[in-house]
């Protein structure tokens, strides 16, 4: 029998593990394998801590772990504990089927980067610190009046970085967008194809804030499928190696054009590593012209995997 996760498990913590344990008792009983399934979600079970907690609890009930099996769309199997299932292509089809059309592909008009930040995280507000106004469409939805409710996300960021956060937080949430996308952001619009079109008529190369950047883990979500659906370049703050795993699926991450070095790293020597390889290219921007073909590339790898 199936337990969803999502009731449990968020991208940093947990909660109400002692009604997960209750689940877990009641399916026992039924002498059923039981299944944890994040279904679109690919949240880091060992750095939450929730894999422990479910350790402990198959340990009190003398459940096999065998009986146990984690499923989620992380593309790599971290625990040494449980069986993992990578739930194939879940989030990519959900995406590709509702949102893409690739008639939308055209040359970007201006020479800017997109840094869209919803969840607030340490790596977010760091990086969303030393963004630059200038040729850029940024955005940054964290509400400082429901700061009680997220704080858990970036205590280390207001801490280590207190001046940051004192110039941050009279201005958030914010958005360089105005009436296209202005906070508190409007989540319809997400799931429109045309909203997207026109989002990237006016970016060349977006900064992918990705939701799973703990190590050992390969979260691919709908904030990195965007740009390469619509035929843009990217850089992405992620788990180490994350554009690796992308080259290793089979897309090209412009290693020639875009310093990628950054990618072994994580936290913020990884943002500020992004942030190097950026301004390298808006001083020296790519003639689109020059690249499409692989950025048809990109997209047609797209939906081959998301039609395997």
């Amino acid at each position: 029998m199936v337990i969803d996760l999502r009731k449990y498990l968020g991208v940093s913590h947990t909660r109400d593990l002692h009604l997960l344990a209750l689940e877990i008792a009641a399916i026992h009983k039924t002498g059923q394998p039981i299944i944890l399934e994040q279904h679109n979600e690919g949240f880091d079970i060992v750095e939450t801590g929730l894999e422990e907690a479910v350790k402990d609890c198959a340990d009190n009930l003398a459940i096999p772990y065998s009986r146990i099996k984690f499923r989620s769309t992380d593309r790599l199997t971290k625990s040494k504990v449980f069986s993992h299932e990578y739930n194939k292509h879940k989030l990519l089809w959900t995406y590709m089927s509702r949102n893409v059309d690739f008639t939308d592909f055209t040359i970007p008009e201006k020479t800017c980067y997109a840094l869209l930040l919803g969840r607030a995280s340490n790596e977010r507000l760091y990086a969303f610190s030393i963004s630059k106004k200038q040729n850029s469409i940024r955005t940054c939805h964290l509400n400082t009046r429901d700061i009680a409710e997220h704080d858990s996300d970036f205590t280390q960021f207001i801490c280590e970085h207190n001046s940051k956060w004192q110039q941050l937080k009279d201005c958030l949430p914010y958005s360089d967008i105005g009436e296209y996308i202005k906070p508190p952001i409007d989540f319809g619009k997400f799931h429109e194809r045309q909203f997207w079109a026109n989002f990237y008529r006016n970016v060349s190369i977006e900064v992918v804030c990705e939701t799973n950047t703990t190590p050992n883990t390969f979260f691919m979500s709908e904030k990195t499928l965007r740009p390469i659906a619509y035929g843009r370049l990217f850089l992405i703050f992620g788990s180490p190696e994350y554009e690796k795993n992308l080259k290793k699926l089979g897309f090209d991450i412009f290693e020639d054009i875009l310093d990628k070095t950054y990618d072994s790293n994580s936290g913020y020597m990884r943002v500020d590593g992004v942030f190097t390889s950026l301004q390298k290219y808006m001083t020296n921007p790519v003639d689109y012209s020059t690249i499409i073909d692989r950025l048809k590339n990109n997209q047609k790898r797209l939906l081959e995997i998301a039609n395997e």
